[in-house]
């Protein structure tokens, strides 16, 4: 009787479905997990963007000053919100090498429902021609909805409440946003400092 070296046909086909069946089941594990890295590198962007959102914000709340503005030959109040925009005066801007850069600044959150950003503006100088082009950052993208409302203490969608009250701040802000579906409710004590108009 003659002893059988190598496989059969069948043992070969056999052989080559398993592993074919092991490829796919393999392939669809890492394509699997490649998703899940990719989510999680985007999560973990969109969390930075957001903290690193929460933060300018806390600094600006905090530098608030009731010094009113001149724009083109206008006073305008310290603090205004009117229509959904909010601009504010702010305090501690520093100038290292010297250069003659004002101390206070004139800084605006403004929402671009079309592009779904949040833009902060900032005009170097509280006194402007209205020829000065403010220097624009993108503080959030992927924003669905953003509403700021004051605190004084009831929430208020204008201030200031009578135009008679120019150098006058609020007590905190609200800041309603959503972003990826997620709402987010932010409420900032404004500190006021003692200031000149």
């Amino acid at each position: 009787m003659a002893t059988r070296n190598g496989f059969t046909l069948v043992e070969l086909l056999l052989a080559i479905a398993i592993f074919a069946l092991l490829s796919a089941l393999g392939w669809q594990v890492f394509d699997y997990l490649n998703k899940v890295k990719t989510r999680n590198v985007s999560h973990e962007a969109a969390l930075e963007q957001l903290q690193a959102s929460y933060q300018q914000i806390l600094k600006d709340s905090t530098q608030i000053v009731p010094i009113p503005a001149h724009v083109q030959g206008e006073i305008q109040p310290a603090l205004v919100l009117q229509n959904g925009r909010f601009n504010f005066s702010k305090t501690g801007v520093t100038d290292p090498l010297q250069q003659g850069i004002a101390a206070q600044e004139r800084v605006e959150y403004r929402f671009d429902a079309t592009e779904k950003k949040l833009y902060r503006l900032k005009y170097q100088h509280l006194h402007q021609d209205g020829q000065l082009q403010p220097i624009s950052s993108e503080l959030l993208d992927q924003v669905e909805s953003f509403e700021l409302l004051v605190l004084n203490p009831e929430p208020l969608n204008t201030w200031p409440p009578s135009p008679n009250q120019n150098a006058e701040l609020p007590r905190g802000m609200e800041v309603r946003l959503k972003v990826q579906g997620t709402d987010y409710l932010w409420r900032f004590s404004l500190m006021p400092s003692k200031g000149t108009s």
